[in-house]
């Protein structure tokens, strides 16, 4: 048999393109460090591989989470501890005010400035922001939450344009919901509201009303509605027992009568709510049980509707209540009323039943304050009133007769902010009783704050924590991929060799195998 030439040089070529391939595929996966580039080359490592780098990236994507919410909490930390130095300078203020010893009333309003100052420094804080984003403002990304609103010479802290005293459930204040975000715990979502699952993701928002405190003991409101005008529409906002109407109501031809359109209209705002805020004859509004804060309404037309003077009485509010319960059948009792500096003694004889008693104590009211421009009232609990002006109560001698036991009440701010001013307002009026019941409550309000530090260190840890088993994962799943992807050096150099070896060889036997040309017999 015989073989061309030209067989034997297909030959050839085809061995040395083979070595030649060979060898440049090895140098590559020494260069690169993979063992393959295609994924044809070995698709069970490659679809492997592909998971692990998957892996990896999802392992630095929740990294990346947890420095943001790494820095996210540290800021929100320092604000906490701020507002607790802030509250601690608060209660010195306090404290040496009830005790200054000087010119009282310039000290006290000196004072008093200075805790204005503070609480204007408390919404500073509150306001914080990290890389954009409000810190104790909820949902909400870059409004500024907290504010405070001076309605004539009253200051009232607002939480996303809502006062702060407006509800007890800080649930109930605007961008309540919490922000989330993954971290590699397993996202989970309800399948009926859709939110997620608090104990698969890492919370990243912080409901400034929960946070600074939010709601009142209890509280009204004093609207004054002896500025309405006749046909005039009136709409303004009101907050009672957690729930958010607005009410709509004309002014009167009378005082009577606009107290009766703004009666009928929160009837039928609050309908089916079970809430039934009422208005008294000064334009008082309240509730049995729970509190009352209102706004003007900001989203009304201001060229149709007109705007009211309101007070909210949730803050700083002077209450006493009565006690008639142990009164004896025909014995006389006295009780000194004071209502804005006019002051009556109060006489009254005991049915031995204590309704009988408050409508008994109601008439002698009556008879006591007639003429006097003020309507006091007693209310089922016993708790006496007259149309937004404060009544203080004082017991007399026994020769005037038995005196009524009675306790004043106050009614204080769950909010930080807003017990600041009410202390303010407080200062201001030369009321050291309240003053110091506002001491108490800024202690408590430190305690609760140092709560609040503890639970954003618990989870600093826990992020510290995720950080940490997440390198760790990266660090094990980079070895998985080592083992799928990567070039064995030492075997692969050898082989490498191996090829160059054979491919320099090949070269060399070129000579012999292929013919001579005419070139080479010129020479």
């Amino acid at each position: 048999m015989r073989i061309t030439n030209s067989t034997i040089l297909r030959g050839y070529n085809r061995n040395l393109n083979r070595l030649s391939q060979a060898k440049n595929s090895s140098e590559n996966k020494i260069l690169t460090g993979r063992s393959f580039s295609r994924a044809s080359e070995a698709p069970l490592s490659a679809a492997k591989a592909l998971n692990v780098r998957k892996s990896l990236y999802d392992a630095d994507q929740y990294k990346e989470n947890l420095e943001v919410a790494d820095k996210f909490y540290t800021e929100a930390e320092t604000s906490m501890l701020q507002v607790s130095e802030e509250l601690a300078g608060i209660r010195e203020t306090i404290i040496a005010a009830v005790n200054s010893t000087k010119d009282k009333a310039t000290d006290l309003n000196i004072y008093a400035q200075q805790l204005q100052t503070k609480a204007n420094e408390l919404v500073s804080i509150f306001n914080t922001d990290s890389a954009g984003r409000v810190i104790f403002g909820g949902e909400s990304n870059n409004a500024m939450p907290f504010s405070i609103e001076e309605n004539n010479g009253s200051y009232t802290a607002m939480y996303h344009g809502v006062p702060v005293n407006a509800y007890t459930d800080s649930s109930s204040f605007p961008y309540s919901k919490d922000v989330y975000i993954d971290i590699g715990l397993g996202l989970q979502m309800d399948e009926e509201t859709r939110e997620v699952d608090p104990q698969s993701a890492l919370r990243v928002s912080f409901n400034g009303a929960k946070v600074s405190g939010c709601g009142t003991e209890n509280g009204r409101a004093d609207v004054d509605l002896s500025s309405a005008v006749n046909g005039k529409n009136y709409s303004i906002d009101i907050y009672a027992n957690n729930i958010k109407k607005t009410v709509d109501f004309k002014g009167g031809a009378s005082d009577a009568d606009t107290v009766a359109n703004l009666q009928a209209a929160i009837d039928e705002a609050f309908k089916d709510t079970g809430v039934s805020p009422t208005v008294s004859d000064g334009g008082i509004i309240s509730t049995a049980d729970g509190t009352v804060q209102i706004t003007n309404n900001p989203n009304a037309d201001s060229k149709k509707t007109g705007t009211l003077a309101y007070e909210n009485l949730s803050g700083y509010t002077n209450k006493y209540s009565l006690d008639l319960s142990a009164g004896i059948s025909g014995e006389e009792y006295s009780l000194n009323v004071t209502i804005d500096g006019t002051s009556k003694t109060v006489k009254f004889t005991s049915t031995g039943d204590e309704d009988g008693d408050k409508a008994a104590f109601q008439a002698a009211l009556d008879s006591a304050f007639g003429g006097t421009g003020y309507s006091p009232k007693i209310d089922d609990d016993g708790i006496i009133s007259a149309e937004g002006y404060d009544v203080k109560l004082t017991g007399i001698a026994d020769d005037d007769g038995k005196s009524v036991s009675f306790e004043r009440e106050y009614t204080y701010s769950n909010n930080y902010i807003q017990l600041t001013l009410d202390a303010a307002k407080a200062l201001r009026d030369g009321n050291i009783e309240y003053a110091n019941g506002c001491i108490d409550r800024i202690v408590s309000a430190t305690e609760n704050i140092l709560v609040e530090i503890a639970d954003m260190g618990s989870n600093e840890e826990f992020i510290e924590f995720s950080t940490n088993r997440l390198e760790t994962r990266e660090l094990n799943l980079s070895e998985r991929q080592k083992t799928l992807e990567a070039t064995d050096l030492e075997e692969e150099i050898t082989l490498m060799k191996t090829y160059e070896a054979l491919y320099n060889a090949c070269l060399q036997m070129s000579s012999t195998i292929v013919p001579n040309s005419i070139f080479s017999y010129i020479r």
